[in-house]
């Protein structure tokens, strides 16, 4: 065979194989689905979710994936989006888009569970089962099940094992001490009130972020 044409073989295969495109790493499975949907197509057990893929349930329906360091179990009429974490090998972002989800984290590097621009994950590396859901536009419901969770909105909050917390993003001004609080422009801010736990109905403090302090509420003992 000439050599111009061995030449032209050769780099005609290698266009070819690089014109293929690189395959989606997995980054869960399906254990369990009732009137559940990946991307918008009914969903069965044994499924596999890969980067960038869309999960929701209907009314009554659930879904449970599981993952080498990870686990979620998303309520009925409920939605996220999974995502592999860029650079961290085994890791996972899961977006909450409506509903509830519970998840389970082996460690602190594995997970980290974004919803409405607040970021929820552990707070150490022992092994955490968190609940967060979505109540409307700017409140969420946080729940640290096991283990103790870190919520970040600017500032950041610990949220200890066992205890529950109504959350309040960029809350309304005529909330506890909101004007006090946020004198110069607009920055994220957060509500947190105690629903559960040792110090149910004890506390309600407003974070501020750049300023690493709060306010505590007037009805505080």
């Amino acid at each position: 065979m000439p050599l111009h044409h061995f030449l032209a073989s050769q780099m005609a295969v290698f266009l070819v194989w690089n014109s293929v495109p690189a395959t989606s790493a997995t980054l869960a499975v399906v254990a369990g689905a009732d009137r559940a949907h990946l991307n918008g197509a009914a969903v069965s057990e044994g499924a596999t979710v890969y980067d960038g893929d869309h999960c929701s349930t209907e009314a009554g329906g659930m879904m449970l994936l599981r993952s080498e360091a990870s686990s979620f179990d998303l309520t009925e009429e409920s939605a996220m989006i999974v995502r592999s974490r860029v650079g961290r090998a085994q890791s996972m972002e899961v977006e909450l888009n409506r509903g509830t989800l519970t998840f389970r984290a082996g460690r602190a590097a594995a997970l980290e569970i974004a919803v409405q621009e607040a970021l929820i994950r552990q707070a150490n590396d022992v092994p955490a089962i968190g609940q967060v859901t979505i109540v409307g536009p700017k409140e969420l419901r946080i729940y640290a099940r096991r283990g103790s969770l870190q919520f970040s909105y600017g500032d950041t909050r610990t949220i200890a094992e066992g205890e529950s917390y109504r959350v309040l993003l960029d809350p309304p001004e005529d909330a506890p001490k909101k004007k006090d609080a946020i004198k110069r422009g607009r920055r994220k801010a957060f509500l947190f009130v105690c629903i559960g736990g040792a110090g149910a109905g004890v506390a309600t403090l407003i974070y501020e972020s750049h300023r690493h302090k709060y306010v505590e509420s007037p009805d505080r003992p």
